[in-house]
């Protein structure tokens, strides 16, 4: 059994991000006013930093003794969930700013990892194409 890559699965999601990321601004230069189009980007700017330093968190707790990681990792769902909260804080005291929009685009970071995972663990991206022996 191959190990998980989780440098390249994190890897995977920022750039599906950032893509999705590029489509919301470009969608913006034609809509500039639609307050769905600027809470998804904004959304998903605040998802991709959170999975970012998600990652680097992870990557420094791994060498730590367990009670240093355990109060590490805390304090680590402790800066992401207060992001996420002041994000949304702000989005709320904004009328351009569709707030289930933004609240919606905070959870594609997670959707995407989630099912990117998914499928490396069934095998579905890396499947050769059998071909029948001749």
């Amino acid at each position: 059994m191959r190990d998980w890559d989780f440098d390249g699965q994190l890897a995977r999601t920022l750039r599906i991000l950032a893509c999705l990321l590029v489509f919301f601004c470009l969608a913006l230069l034609i809509r500039p006013q639609d307050p769905v189009l600027l809470g998804l980007g904004i959304g998903i700017a605040t998802g991709m930093w959170n999975a970012f330093f998600l990652g680097k968190r992870l990557l420094a707790i791994v060498s730590m003794a367990v009670p240093n990681a355990y109060a590490h990792m805390k304090a680590g769902y402790a800066m992401r969930i207060s992001t996420s909260i002041a994000v949304l804080y702000f989005v709320s005291r904004t009328d351009s700013i569709n707030l289930y929009a933004a609240a919606a685009g905070i959870f594609v970071a997670p959707c995407i990892f989630t099912f990117s995972t998914v499928l490396m663990l069934m095998g579905l991206p890396n499947r050769k194409s059998e071909r029948p022996n001749s």
